[in-house]
């Protein structure tokens, strides 16, 4: 791309699912739209990075179907989910089978192949993206956005999407608040296994101790991700970055230590920010956020690429009705949001307040949290709204 400005109908920060689903959904409504894709990183070289966020619940599909990629998505032969066991509340490890789901089955994903996935799909739709980009600054005038990156790239833009992720890049360049919930972080392996004698076979385990929880999974081509879920201060205080306090404690465990008994690491140990997010508006004067820049939740709740799908397509619906000079598409789309995120927090609330064996240590006493603050939080949205 050269160093002249580009104008756009709708320019989405940020490459990864929510920003494909987004320009999927987009131009799925209106295919004359022009869209364009800004990704900091080079994306079609990101193949063989291992990402965390591997889990499709079974109410994906109809997202899927949704956006048109269903067929194209059963195509890549990713495993079958059919429930997760849990150690949660108690020692004795629990079944919850999908197959009691109206929606079927989930989905254990090979994060980097299901993020090519949709740049492809995305790219194969006539969508542009423009890689090694990042947005260094913007201004709104005469009714558009300009956006000034860096190499002197400017583009502009009717509508710009933040999709950055938890660094909401773009809502926080416009003086947006992000309102973090919690301090969650998440230790992560991964694992080469050997399938045929995995004692706990394919799927999804969970179990608690007194620091906080372990999640572990099965994935394609015999891989196996371990997480340890705790708070950013516990995890300093007992290094567990480190591999050696991270291998012992993962030893300590009753259930998840037998899946890595016949296993090789193929990862360095990786922390990374898990916590619950959310904008104190998201949305703003000719944009919105989609996706973890939107709101994050915490991975128990295994809703993550699953949010970030069902807020593109609503999204897309907000952005269409803004542009027929429908002013009340976007104010619904941030009810929407509003009124899922308080009920998350309180789906939250309520399965952490399962786990009763621990309620003295830090992580789980933090975690007891007193209902009044989700009615709080519940009598500020009935306000806003």
């Amino acid at each position: 791309m050269d160093k002249s400005s580009h104008t756009y109908d709708v320019v989405i920060i940020g490459g990864g699912i929510a920003g494909c689903a987004t320009a999927i959904a987009l131009q799925k409504l209106k295919p004359s739209l022009q869209i364009a894709i800004i990704e900091r990183n080079t994306i079609h070289s990101s193949a063989t990075v291992f990402r965390i966020g591997e889990t499709l619940p079974p109410q994906s599909s109809s997202l899927l179907n949704t956006l048109g990629l269903w067929d194209d998505f059963l195509n890549c032969n990713f495993i079958r989910s059919y429930g997760t066991a849990a150690a949660w509340g108690s020692a004795t490890l629990r079944h919850n089978e999908y197959l009691f789901s109206t929606a079927g089955y989930g989905w254990h994903l090979d994060r980097a192949t299901f993020d090519q996935f949709m740049y492809l799909q995305a790219t194969r739709r006539g969508i542009t993206f423009i890689e090694d980009t990042t947005i260094l600054n913007s201004n709104y005038t005469n009714d558009q956005w300009h956006l000034h990156c860096n190499r002197e790239r400017k583009l502009t833009a009717r509508f710009v999407v933040d999709a950055t992720g938890k660094k909401a890049v773009f809502a926080s360049q416009q003086h947006i608040q992000k309102i973090k919930d919690d301090h969650l972080v998440g230790i992560h392996r991964f694992f080469r296994i050997n399938t045929a004698t995995t004692p706990l076979g394919k799927g999804t385990c969970v179990e608690t101790d007194i620091h906080g929880w372990w999640y572990s999974a099965t994935l394609p081509n015999q891989t196996l991700v371990v997480s340890y879920m705790t708070d950013a201060d516990i995890a300093n205080r007992f290094l567990y970055k480190k591999s050696i306090f991270f291998n012992t404690a993962l030893e300590n465990t009753k259930y998840t230590s037998q899946r890595i008994s016949n296993a090789s690491p193929l990862t360095p140990i990786k922390l990374v920010a898990a916590h619950t997010q959310r904008l104190s508006s998201c949305i703003g004067k000719n944009w919105l956020a989609v996706g973890d820049a939107l709101s994050s939740y915490d991975p128990i709740s295994s809703l993550g690429i699953y949010k970030a799908l069902h807020s593109s397509i609503y999204a897309s619906y907000a952005i269409i009705d803004h542009f027929k000079g429908d002013s009340i598409g976007l104010q619904k789309y941030k009810q929407l949001h509003q009124l899922l995120f308080d009920n998350y927090l309180q789906k939250r609330h309520a399965y952490y307040k399962e786990e009763q064996r621990f309620v003295e240590a830090p992580f789980w006493k933090r975690r007891q949290f007193d209902q009044t603050t989700i009615s709080n939080h519940k009598k500020t949205l009935i306000h806003e709204l």
